[in-house]
């Protein structure tokens, strides 16, 4: 039984394919994120797992795991592909196909605090889908479930003084979407303000 045991382990491991970690010290004033990727055997899919670490303390505050249907093989691989608009690293680089990067730092609720989002899906012609996180008073940091389910993709503009997210996605052959969320942070809710097609 033991042999057994040991034997279903051991396949159960063999199962499982680490990619690559990395450990971002760079992208943010306040914490250092640690991301490592498991991907299944000959799968799309994975387990995303990212570590907030305080800088002051080198503790570890929080661990978020994302469970993946579909990341491609190149992704999470390259520890630079990220971007910061909190520290300014690689905020000016050109997105290729609507991606943006596997972990992004931005503050997406306009509060001065630093929050993030990670690539949980690779997509399809529009390009990567993202989690978003937003961080809260006690420095946890919270899912978005409206930035994650309704807005999904990165946005292309993020617009401090107006309050407001915009994407712009593949919609057909000739024409991009684009679409405008605002911020109310008296209720603390978004809304689509505007949807429309450019070429």
């Amino acid at each position: 039984m033991k042999k057994l045991k040991y034997s279903f382990l051991i396949f159960l491991i063999s199962l499982l394919a680490n990619g690559q970690k990395c450990l971002h010290t760079n992208l943010s004033k306040s914490f250092n994120f640690a991301v490592e990727l498991e991907r299944v055997k000959d799968s799309s899919s994975c387990k995303i797992i990212l570590k907030v670490i305080d800088k002051k303390t080198s503790k570890n505050t929080q661990e978020i795991i994302i469970n993946s249907e579909f990341i491609f093989e190149k992704d999470f691989k390259d520890c630079g592909k990220t971007r910061s608009y909190s520290t300014k690293i690689n905020d000016k680089t050109i997105d290729e196909d609507n991606d943006f990067g596997d972990l992004i730092i931005a503050d997406f609720d306009f509060d001065g605090k630093e929050d993030f989002a990670i690539k949980k899906d690779s997509g399809g012609n529009g390009g990567p889908l993202y989690e978003f996180y937003i961080q809260k008073i006690n420095n946890e940091f919270v899912k978005d479930d409206f930035l994650t389910n309704t807005l999904e993709f990165f946005p292309s503009k993020i617009d401090n003084s107006k309050k407001t997210l915009t994407t712009l996605v593949h919609a057909n052959a000739y024409q991009r979407c684009k679409m405008i969320y605002k911020y109310n942070p008296k209720i603390k809710k978004w809304k689509r303000i505007s949807k429309s097609f450019v070429e």
